[in-house]
């Protein structure tokens, strides 16, 4: 036997001995294959269902959450305030009296109001800084003997805020303007009498004319003393201007008909009153606060 038949030989012989374990797992009567289970067509379903209302739920909390953030970032009208020099301007504040948004109400206030400058946040005293610096730089404000004359008026529901933000806002305006001029007077227009349909009346009115609340009632109380004026002829007016054809009529004298504005192709630059003419003041000089006398509001004006 050579060597190649001997390994052969055994080879054979160990394959005999050796027993064939996997073919005896398999005969087993106890070897199974595990079947690969098949998810149910319904709990695809089901899974898939409860993903799509997850997501709804994330998605209406995201809007909820983002609308109530909105809604709180929107600052809260506490006052609103006008000014007349004849550029009439309105500003709205919040509760702190920081400015959320200035809006000019005729074209002279398109003028003033400085659009690279966002007044939003401001303080009121900033904003009324700004403005009548511009005011100044325009010519509505001048540096003459005569008096500048402005108009002021506050509303706000908050009785509390409206005399603090009167307060302010007189003090402010007569101390910035004196900054380039000594001839300042303040005019502070008093609250309405009026009821809530009269005072729409009267802001419709207003807005139709392209003029304040305060400057046509400041034009009413002319009208009610000269019923020959109408609202036509006065609302171009300045307030400066406004205030002479009041005190004229309050003060009548045998030269009126010499000083009537529609007689006049520049009225109200010559013999306006001096603060010591003014009704109702007992300022000598320099700045005054005016307080309106009050006068039946007339509602309807033609």
């Amino acid at each position: 036997m050579d060597k190649r038949d001997f390994k052969t030989t055994i080879k054979e012989s160990l394959n005999e001995r050796t027993p064939n374990i996997l073919n005896n797992i398999k005969s087993s009567s106890q070897f199974r294959i595990p079947v690969k289970e098949k998810k149910a067509l319904s709990s695809y379903f089901s899974f898939k269902k409860l993903s799509y209302s997850l997501a709804t739920v994330f998605i209406l909390v995201l809007i909820v959450t983002l609308a109530f953030s909105s809604q709180s970032a929107i600052p809260v009208v506490a006052s609103t305030i006008t000014v007349d020099i004849n550029p009439s301007i309105e500003i709205t504040l919040d509760d702190e009296d920081n400015v959320i948004n200035v809006t000019a109400i005729n074209s002279d206030g398109e003028e003033i109001i400085n659009r690279n400058i966002k007044f939003r946040g401001l303080s009121l005293d900033t904003a009324i800084e700004i403005l009548i610096e511009e005011a100044y730089n325009r010519g509505f404000i001048v540096d003459t003997s005569e008096e500048n004359i402005i108009l002021i008026s506050v509303d706000s529901k908050n009785s509390e805020i409206k005399e603090r933000v009167e307060a302010q806002l007189e003090r402010k305006i007569a101390n910035e303007v004196k900054r380039y001029t000594a001839a300042v007077r303040v005019i502070k227009e008093s609250g309405l009498d009026v009821t809530p349909a009269e005072l729409k009346t009267l802001k419709d009115t207003a807005k139709e004319n392209g003029i304040t609340v305060a400057k046509l009632m400041k034009i009413n109380r002319i009208i009610l003393l000269d019923s020959t004026y109408t609202l036509d002829d006065l609302k171009n007016l300045r307030i400066k201007e406004l205030y002479r054809i009041e005190y004229l009529l309050l003060n009548p004298t045998t030269d009126n008909d010499s000083d009537d504005p529609r007689n006049n192709d520049n009225p109200g630059n010559d013999d306006t009153p001096g603060s010591n003419d003014t009704p109702g003041s007992n300022h000598s000089s320099g700045t005054s606060v005016i307080p309106h006398s009050r006068y039946e509001v007339p509602v309807n004006i033609s």
